[in-house]
Formats: C-alpha cells, sequence, structure tokens
C-alpha cells in the first residue's frame, strides 16, 4: 500500500508536549493517558506512520483495561480531545483504524495536527488533503479504478490534514517560572512566629514546655495555703 507523505514525528520531543498537554489540561485522567501510551507504542512500531490498525484486545492489554465498556468510551474522549481519529470496523472481517495527531511546540505554543481519513467526498474547507494518492471525485466525472480503490483504507478514503490546533501560550515544561519569591521576615510571618521563643507553638509543645520550664526552677510558682496576698510583695524573688 502507498503510504502519502506525512510529517517527521520526533519520539522524544512528541512524548514531551504530551506531557506538558496533560499538566495543562484538566480533564485528562489516567485511563486516558495509559490507553494514549498504548496506541503510541503501536504507532512507534510503524514509524509514526497514519492509519494504524491494532486490535482492541492488543490496545486493553497494554493500557491494563479489562472492561470494553471503558475502552470505547476513553477512546471517544481522546477523540473529542483531537488527539486521535478513530474510524471503527463495521464487520468482525474488517479492521478498526486510529490516525494520531502529531504535537509539537512551535513559537512556545503546543501545536496539534489533527489527520484524518475522507471518503472522497469534497473536503471540507479549510482541510488540506496530504499528497501522494490520487483522489478521485464521481461529480466531477472522474472513474474510481480498481487500483484507486484499492489504495483507500477499507474503501474509507485517504489520508488528509484535517485541522491544526494551537493549544495555548505558555512555557514549555523544561522552564520554570522565577516570579515566586522566598523572602520572609521571622518577626512578621505567622509561619515563624513560633522561633521568637524557641519552640513551636501548639498545645502539646507548650504543656511540655511549661513542664520542662518548671522541672528547671526546682519548684511551682504556687503560694503556699494560707499564705495572704501582699500587694506590695516582689513574687520574683525565691524566698
Amino acid at each position: 500500500m502507498k503510504h502519502p507523505t506525512q510529517p517527521q514525528v520526533n519520539f522524544i520531543r512528541h512524548i514531551d508536549v504530551f506531557h506538558e498537554i496533560i499538566g495543562t489540561v484538566d480533564s485528562i485522567n489516567f485511563t486516558q493517558i495509559a490507553l494514549y501510551f498504548s496506541l503510541f507504542r503501536i504507532w512507534n512500531i510503524s514509524f509514526f506512520v497514519n492509519p494504524i490498525s491494532p486490535t482492541r484486545d492488543e490496545l486493553m492489554k497494554y493500557a491494563g483495561l479489562k472492561s470494553k465498556e471503558s475502552f470505547y468510551r476513553v477512546i471517544r474522549e481522546m477523540e473529542a480531545l483531537d488527539l486521535i481519529r478513530y474510524y471503527p470496523s463495521k464487520s468482525k472481517f474488517e479492521k478498526s483504524f486510529y490516525c494520531l495527531s502529531p504535537l509539537e511546540f512551535e513559537d512556545q505554543k503546543i501545536k496539534i495536527s489533527v489527520y484524518g481519513l475522507t471518503n472522497h467526498i469534497s473536503s471540507v474547507k479549510g482541510q488540506k488533503e496530504i499528497p501522494g494518492l490520487s483522489q478521485p471525485n464521481s461529480r466531477n466525472g472522474n472513474i474510481v479504478t480498481i487500483r484507486s480503490k484499492a489504495e483507500l483504507y477499507n474503501g474509507r478514503g485517504s489520508l488528509l490534514l484535517e485541522k491544526i490546533i494551537y493549544l495555548k501560550d505558555g512555557v514549555p515544561s523544561n522552564e520554570t517560572n522565577n516570579n515566586s519569591s522566598a523572602s520572609f521576615d521571622p518577626l512578621t510571618d505567622p509561619r515563624y512566629a513560633s522561633q521568637i521563643d524557641n519552640r513551636i507553638s501548639s498545645l502539646s509543645n507548650n504543656s511540655n514546655y511549661a513542664n520542662h520550664q518548671n522541672s528547671q526552677s526546682g519548684r511551682t510558682g504556687l503560694r503556699p495555703p494560707g499564705v495572704q496576698i501582699d500587694p506590695d510583695a516582689d513574687y520574683s524573688v525565691p524566698l
């Protein structure tokens, strides 16, 4: 089968961008991550050529999924995020196809190139067909030959660039933000106010501190019973 021309995918950069998406998009969960890496493994073995056609059992095994319902739910969720395109088979004798979207950084933005399959009906405005395969169109009077039909993917069309998405503006994951200040004043910061009296302020520690002070003084600060209070006396001087 003749494969259309596709942009080269860098393994390390693609994974780095995907991890950046994980840290940016809150809706991505661990099951989507596991299934994506399962698809990415097959895509890597296929030299990053779209589409790929792994079996459902193969993907579920690599992703650690046990439920078919969960598998199809996660596939639809990733398709809604434009990370993949899924084309289910209509018969048990056909294969299902998956197209993974290449990921890359461009001008400090995350670029997602969404690829899909066309069925030879005129493309939607803004879609770019991949060169390499003839595009017969029955409405223009072109005859669909046996050879051109054999080059299709299960008769569903050839590969096309559906759209390009720029996810966000931001700092790549290998850069840090140094705007936060770590300076503090021990005399005013409540996190360090307990250092003024050299102890951590808590109920149990205050009790232990008081007991320790009494044991060092050798006596308690209580007056003997029966002794009246003298307002002019200096009780700070030991008796």
